[in-house]
């Protein structure tokens, strides 16, 4: 509690023990309620620092710009050395949407529209900037209803619905969807394409596992395609991913392990696997490429890589079931004969 305040905060506990009598609560909340409705009625004004507030007037300044933007008011405010100047104004466009929904602003009133400032009112000392506001007299922009034909989500696999968070989830994730992962400055990359085992450091596996957020989002599947998050262990099937960097971002990623389970197929819909081979091969669990960079043989660079790490053709690289219809055309690009599957 500020100096002022310490004995009738004292006198209120008091009573409010001995007594059960919380009046002297109720007055000290009415004394320290901030005025900010007053602050923000239309009109010219100056706050006084150490009479109206007591905090640095640019920080002032900055919390009466947050409690404005809650009423859809321009505050037009500059702070001084020990002082604020504001004068709250409404735009045509926030009145026109309060007043057209209602059920979003409820207790809403409009306090600000045909204010008319009095003869009296302080001038505010001219500091230079614009002559005059262009925008005085200006007619509101018209705003009409549109149907259009949306399945309510985004490539990116997100909803395109309106979120709590305005849209910054949505835009935080679609940004790395479509430039990809930004790259931690705490690792060090050798080359553009690491190869993250599941016996690599922590660091590397964490984000191997936040780019497999981003296949697993756009496509919804169930599980990360990459889950070795615990300690370092050795896998039997060589489990790794291939991250591959540019400008700073991850922008491929290829998930694969080794298994000798495959089955020919020539990449023809419809037609059946086959006979069963058991030769060791490495097998693509799933491959995601950041939107800016697709059609532009990243895939097949990822794919490349793989065949080259295990010292076998692309073409004698397994491909895990079900491919997708982008993995089919990747497949047919690299491997047009056929491919194994498995």
């Amino acid at each position: 509690m500020q100096f002022p305040h310490v004995e009738a905060t004292v006198e209120a506990l008091r009573v409010a023990e001995l007594d059960h009598d919380y009046s002297g609560f109720h007055a000290l909340a009415d004394r320290l309620t901030l005025p900010v409705d007053e602050w923000l009625a239309p009109g010219e004004r100056e706050l006084i620092r150490g009479v109206d507030f007591n905090a640095p007037p640019g920080a002032f300044l900055r919390f009466l710009r947050g409690k404005a933007k809650t009423c859809g008011v321009r505050i037009n405010g500059r702070a001084t050395a020990g002082s604020v100047w504001v004068r709250p104004t409404l735009s045509p466009v926030e009145k026109q949407m309060r007043e057209e929904f209602p059920e979003r602003y409820p207790g809403w009133v409009d306090r600000w529209t045909g204010y008319a400032e009095s003869e009296e009112a302080p001038v505010r000392p001219w500091v230079g900037g614009r002559d005059k506001d262009l925008s005085y007299g200006a007619t509101p922009v018209q705003f009409r209803a549109v149907e259009r034909q949306s399945s309510g989500e985004c490539s990116c696999g997100m909803s395109l619905r309106e979120p709590w968070d305005g849209g910054k989830e949505h835009t935080s994730h679609h940004a790395a969807w479509a430039l990809g992962i930004r790259a931690p400055q705490n690792l060090m990359w050798l080359r553009d394409l690491a190869v993250v085992s599941s016996q690599s450091p922590i660091a590397w596996r964490r984000l191997a596992y936040q780019v497999g957020r981003m296949p697993q989002k756009e496509n919804h599947y169930d599980f990360n395609s990459w889950s070795h998050l615990g300690e370092p262990e050795v896998t039997p099937d060589n489990v790794r991913a291939y991250l591959l960097k540019a400008n700073g971002y991850v922008i491929g990623y290829l998930a694969a392990h080794d298994t000798s389970e495959h089955r020919r197929w020539d990449l023809i819909d419809g037609s059946q696997y086959g006979d069963e081979d058991d030769t060791l091969r490495p097998r693509i669990n799933l491959i995601w490429v950041a939107d800016a960079y697709r059609r532009q043989r990243v895939g097949a660079t990822l794919v490349q890589v793989l065949a080259d790490d295990f010292r076998c053709q692309v073409a004698d690289v397994s491909w895990s079931t079900p491919i997708s219809d982008a993995g089919r055309r990747l497949a047919r690009r690299v491997s047009p004969e056929g491919i194994w599957v498995s």
